[in-house]
């Protein structure tokens, strides 16, 4: 299989997986601002949180099947579990947007503690991408 079609397929969802993630994090950094917030400041906030939410797992759906479909079995399984990591980040940042002001500090910091295993999926699909495709910038570019 050409290489070519893999990088295309690979950087595509290496992209949208960035965007996913850096998206989920501010969402996370904005919860955790509000209790700084006003009560009224904080349930608009939180309402445009949870009203604009998209699942990073159904973004990154289509995206993940096509590494699947031109990809080696490595970097399908990296890229299955950095989509599965990204999913319950964004699952802990959806659970502190709704809970309850007296355990919403709880929420905030278990998606803390999540994120920094999510992003190490991610650059370990960024990894195993780069070593298939026998191209460092790859990694070095995404990361």
């Amino acid at each position: 299989m050409e290489q070519q079609p893999r990088a295309v397929v690979y950087g595509t969802y290496a992209d949208e997986c960035k965007a996913q993630l850096e998206h989920a994090r501010q969402a996370y950094l904005t919860i955790a601002l509000t209790a700084d917030m006003s009560e009224t400041e904080t349930a608009k906030t939180l309402t445009e949180i949870i009203g604009s939410w998209r699942d990073p797992a159904e973004v990154l759906a289509p995206l993940e099947s096509a590494v699947r479909n031109k990809g080696t079995n490595s970097v399908a399984a990296s890229a299955l579990a950095a989509t599965r990591a990204l999913e319950l980040f964004g699952t802990l940042i959806l659970q502190a947007a709704r809970a309850q002001p007296e355990v919403r500090e709880r929420g905030i910091q278990s998606a803390k503690n999540a994120f920094g295993p999510t992003y190490r999926t991610y650059i370990e699909f960024l990894y195993d991408a780069s070593v298939c495709l026998q191209n460092d910038d790859f990694l070095r570019t995404r990361s």
